[in-house]
């Protein structure tokens, strides 16, 4: 049988490119390979929260200082950045927005916040970053008129999409969808499968950090 020379150099590019693939399935060749890609800027993590900048809020003047208890007055709430160096790793991210708020203290709601006032008060964070139910961001909310239900609401949390409503002051366990065990604000009515995650909250230096304690109550959504 006769071999061109185009067919030759054909037949070895494949034979050395199966080589290649073989060689870079023993571990100490894999030494060779370039580190994965890193998008986050390790320089910019913090486990601050740290006010998003928006205006007309009440926090407009304090867009990129770092959240701080005394801030805040009862129903007061305020969208925080949060990127601690794990979201890269756990979720995907390298920032995230939470709410913060300061509410009613309610049973529940123990250890996943900070208690202030003489324990009639708590400062929660919750993960209205992306609504369990198909993502959107669900907005704080003082008062309305549900249009699923058409009773009147006050102090919730409203996802825009589909009309999901999440108490933040009834915190209970939920299972999600991959059947992890998740606090959240309770979900009063609408499509989501279970509630609005919260974030554990503390406070570092006199400011507010987020903990990374709890960070696969909030792998879904493409996050994790």
């Amino acid at each position: 049988m006769n071999i061109t020379r185009r067919g030759f150099l054909q037949g070895a590019i494949g034979l050395a490119g199966a080589g290649m693939t073989g060689a870079l399935t023993v571990p100490a060749l894999k030494t060779l390979l370039p580190p994965p890609i890193t998008r986050c800027n390790s320089d910019d993590a913090h486990e601050t929260l740290t006010y998003k900048k928006e205006e007309g809020k009440w926090y407009e003047d304090k867009g990129g200082n770092i959240a701080q208890k005394e801030d805040f007055k009862l129903w007061d709430v305020a969208i925080v950045n949060w990127a601690p160096k794990e979201l890269e790793e756990e979720l995907g991210s390298c920032e995230i927005q939470l709410a913060l708020a300061k509410v009613p203290s309610e049973s529940g709601m123990e250890g996943l916040g900070i208690s202030i006032d003489d324990g009639n008060a708590m400062m929660m964070a919750y993960h209205t970053y992306k609504c369990p139910h198909l993502c959107c961001k669900p907005v704080f909310t003082p008062q309305g008129k549900s249009t699923i239900s058409g009773n009147n609401f006050e102090n919730m949390f409203l996802c825009p999409c589909h009309l999901s409503m999440f108490d933040p002051l009834d915190i209970i366990k939920n299972v999600d969808e991959q059947g992890r065990d998740v606090m959240a604000a309770k979900l009063l009515e609408g499509p989501a499968p279970y509630g609005l995650p919260v974030v554990p909250i503390g406070e570092k230096d006199g400011g507010l950090i987020g903990l990374t304690t709890h960070l696969d109550w909030l792998k879904y959504c493409g996050q994790g």
